[in-house]
């Protein structure tokens, strides 16, 4: 795959990608032409010859439901504001991100957003576009460098996000049983992520709180064939799991999939039910919350992070003008406040984490409904 890819490449890329084990169909109404409502803005090169000003996006992969609609929502609002648009996918290898991303300092693009597969190794890489006068926004997963370096980070509570994972695995467990025990799998992600690693600090912090939980804590990577592999040895060793917990929906498929050939996969209501609880909140999640065999997901929302951060970039950054107040409002999302936190010359917007359930999963503000049913993001 090229460093570069622009929309129309991306959408023919997705026709044929397999995500998991099932591909993804793109819907026509993504192909639709963009109405642009300002005119896009040129810059002459070396030699003096104009080009179309773009918006670049550093993406970690298209290997997760989750990482492609975010590409498409990024993709989206810049051309909203007029700009072209390219991404370059790393497809989770940091030094090929690196790589791209220094690319893109070299062809001067109105800003670029990034999703960091590494956390930490960017920081030369950061310095370059920031004397190159290139603003650089993250989302989905926050850098730990010098925050000057980064001028807009979107992104929910990572932290929060893994707490609130444990805390509804624990009040099952209680009305399972009436007091917080049992046995749980933590099958948590790779730990070069800042956000993966919150996650998990987050939900271990509660489950520790309890003697009589047992928290069964492997890493699986992210990764959809060694969450299985971690998922099969657990349920052969533990006869009684009573719940288990991803930090995302991708690798969940390995435990559902390990659930269903052993014969434990059964649905909310049935004392063989095993607890099953996963953040991020994509389509997937939502048929299996329907199906009674997820109990809750505990949301982020690819689409604001992508469509925020080219707003603010573009209504305040890149004007040069602050970001105003503490709090982003916008009843468009499901979440509606978040709150901005700012350090020096770094704004954070914190998207606040929620719980997707059966009462409100048909809510049309949620990221999923509108990729899957909006957008016509479908799965094979």
């Amino acid at each position: 795959m090229s460093a570069e890819m622009n929309r129309r490449e991306f959408l023919k890329q997705m026709g044929k990608f397999g995500l998991a084990g099932a591909g993804l169909l793109m819907g026509m109404s993504i192909l639709n032409s963009c109405r642009y409502p300002f005119q896009r803005e040129k810059v002459a090169d070396d030699s003096g010859h104009e080009e179309e000003r773009f918006m670049a996006f550093s993406n970690k992969s298209l290997g997760y439901y989750f990482f492609i609609v975010q590409q498409e929502a990024v993709n989206r609002a810049a051309e909203a504001y007029g700009w072209h648009f390219k991404a370059s996918i790393a497809d989770f290898d940091p030094v090929k991100q690196t790589r791209h991303f220094n690319q893109f300092v070299r062809q001067k693009p109105v800003a670029i957003i990034m999703d960091p597969i590494d956390s930490e190794g960017l920081s030369s890489s950061l310095k370059k576009a920031k004397l190159a006068g290139i603003p650089v926004g993250v989302i989905d997963t926050p850098i730990t460098v010098p925050t000057d370096q980064v001028v807009l980070t979107v992104a929910f509570d990572n932290y929060k996000g893994g707490v609130m994972a444990a805390e509804k695995i624990v009040q099952l467990l209680r009305k399972k049983y009436g007091e917080a025990r049992g046995t749980v799998l933590n099958g948590y992600g790779v730990m070069s992520s800042y956000a993966w690693r919150l996650r998990k600090k987050g939900f271990e912090t509660v489950i520790s709180q309890y003697p009589n939980i047992t928290c069964i804590s492997k890493g699986t990577e992210g990764d959809l064939a060694k969450t299985h592999a971690v998922t099969m040895e657990v349920l052969t060793e533990y006869k009684h799991l009573d719940a288990v917990h991803s930090p995302s929906e991708t690798p969940a498929r390995g435990i559902y999939q390990a659930l269903e050939e052993t014969g434990r996969l059964h649905p909310v209501g049935s004392p063989k039910h095993v607890i099953f609880v996963t953040i991020d909140g994509e389509p997937l999640a939502h048929q299996w919350i329907k199906e009674g065999i997820l109990d809750a997901s505990i949301s982020q929302d690819p689409i604001a992070y992508g469509e925020i951060c080219v707003e603010l970039l573009a209504k305040y950054i890149i004007p040069g003008k602050q970001i105003p107040g503490e709090t982003y409002s916008n009843s468009r999302y499901y979440w509606e406040k978040a709150k901005i936190v700012k350090s020096g010359s770094s704004t954070n917007i914190i998207i606040p984490p929620f719980e997707i359930n059966q009462h409100n999963i048909n809510d049309r503000r949620l990221w999923g409904n509108i990729a899957f049913n909006d957008w016509g993001l479908k799965y094979l």
